[in-house]
């Protein structure tokens, strides 16, 4: 059976991943949990809870799925996101999905490919400035 987690960002709740969880568990036969995490349900001090018991939390529940089965993806927005990748570094999480990750990826090879389009781009502009700007003087 394949398992499905689906974590919640930062001052959310479950309903933000609800959208994605109703399909899942219409088109798919899958073990499927959207746990709130600590500070975040009803009734719940935000101020008081850390990210400590939000990582918690998260373990908690991906070891759980992976007592029930053999294959889990996780899927995570915003916060939920970077607590994708902290599981997914723990466990061997098959799949992960990020949604709106909170985070900024760096992959050095692929900053020198932006870095040489950007440089490329401004290169063009400033040869294309320096023949308009004798023509409109």
């Amino acid at each position: 059976m394949i398992g499905c987690l689906c974590l919640h960002g930062f001052t959310g709740a479950p309903w933000e991943v609800e959208p994605v969880v109703k399909k899942l568990k219409k088109n798919k036969d899958w073990l499927i949990y959207s746990p709130t995490l600590p500070g975040h349900g009803p009734g719940d001090d935000l101020k008081g809870a850390t990210y400590k018991a939000w990582i918690y939390a998260a373990d908690k529940a991906c070891a759980e799925l992976f007592k029930y089965c053999e294959k889990v993806y996780v899927i995570g927005f915003s916060m939920g996101g970077m607590l994708a990748c902290y599981l997914s570094a723990r466990y061997p999480v098959e799949k992960v999905v990020l949604l709106g990750a909170a985070a900024y990826y760096v992959n050095p090879p692929q900053l020198l490919k932006d870095f040489k389009i950007a440089a490329e781009a401004r290169l063009k502009e400033h040869s294309i400035m320096k023949t308009l700007v004798p023509v409109l003087q």
